[in-house]
């Protein structure tokens, strides 16, 4: 089974060991019970908002890529979100989604290195727009309820950092060009030797990269702003999902400590300890959850919310990789390398 399989498969487990260990401690009625407490249009509602964001996704893609010369047809570009979803679920911090995407992006026709890097890169600031905002927002507005928690303001810390790290690469690519050339050739000097014309190969790929990155932004401010409402249109109806699983169990929170409880717990899955952040995720969930709204049916509102983000992703992406995307042997060794490097 290839390493990938295997994280997968220790996902699942972690994942649903969790998800039950909450259960028996947070729901004495039992599983089939605590589930009979749902009202069945309120999830299917929450089901739909994440599906729904799929296809903000899948907008947000075409914008940048068409602002980039390199159109693609919906589907194919729903085609390239569902299984880079499946890849991210799949690795430590989801990050398996970017080369999946990157991957997918240069085979696209005139699609190349360069372009797909900056159509992710872009997808990435905008992110870590949105998350910068509404993270701090959400310790603003919960930050007493955590108070206690210091393992959770430690995490918030290294995450922030991340962020921070992230924007200065970002900003350096930006206008530091060669900075960026002279630390690739540093990391490529042994294998140029073995494959001459490897360095050249990725500067011309640098180039591109740089160029479209400032082609959006003295152009194509239209196109950023179209991008930008798609990331508020994905993320926002992904942090609705919490607010109406809780009111479809009975249980009443109020809609903005909902969507600020989300905030925190996207930045909780970051983390890189396991793939897909399970184990995390379900602990985060029920520990932010059960502050924002009490500890009733907090177990069955985990396995509900999992099961319509995390374990449908698997599902739909997982399908769309195994049957429509060619060359999976190669895109499985590109989500392969994220654990190699990790």
């Amino acid at each position: 089974m290839k390493r990938s399989g295997k994280l997968l498969l220790i996902s699942l487990l972690i994942s649903i060991i969790t998800i039950a260990a909450i259960i028996i401690l947070t729901v004495p009625e039992g599983l089939i019970d605590g589930l009979r407490e749902i009202n069945p249009f309120y999830l299917f509602v929450a089901g739909a908002l994440h599906v729904a964001g799929w296809f903000f996704w899948t907008a947000r893609i075409r914008v940048l890529s068409s602002a980039s010369g390199m159109p693609i047809k919906f589907f194919s570009t729903l085609k390239i979100v569902l299984t880079s979803a499946f890849a991210a679920a799949i690795t430590p911090s989801y990050a398996g989604g970017e080369p999946a995407r990157l991957y997918l992006l240069s085979r696209e026709k005139n699609g190349s290195g360069g372009v797909a890097s900056a159509i992710v890169v872009s997808e990435r600031a905008m992110d870590i727009i949105f998350f910068g905002f509404f993270g701090t927002l959400s310790l603003l507005i919960l930050g007493e309820r955590f108070s206690g928690y210091i393992s959770i303001s430690v995490a918030f810390t290294v995450i922030a950092f991340l962020f921070l790290t992230t924007g200065v690469l970002f900003l350096v690519s930006l206008f530091r060009k060669e900075s960026i050339k002279r630390l690739a050739g540093f990391v490529v000097r042994p294998i140029e030797k073995a494959f001459p014309g490897t360095k050249d190969s990725i500067y011309r790929e640098i180039d591109s990269y740089n160029v479209v990155l400032w082609d959006y932004i003295k152009g194509g401010k239209k196109n950023l702003l179209a991008a930008f409402l798609c990331t508020v249109g994905l993320w926002g109806l992904e942090f609705s999902i919490p607010y109406v699983l809780l009111t479809g169990l009975g249980i009443e929170v109020d809609f903005l400590a909902a969507w600020a409880g989300y905030a925190l717990l996207m930045l909780v899955v970051m983390i890189p300890a396991t793939p897909g952040g399970s184990g995390i995720a379900e602990l985060g969930a029920s520990v932010i959850y059960t502050a924002i709204a009490g500890s009733a049916l907090i177990g069955i509102f985990v396995l509900l919310w999992r099961a319509l983000t995390y374990y449908l992703d698997l599902l739909v992406g997982g399908i769309t990789a195994s049957f429509v995307v060619h060359d999976l042997k190669e895109l499985r060794e590109k989500i392969d390398g994220v654990f190699t490097e990790k």
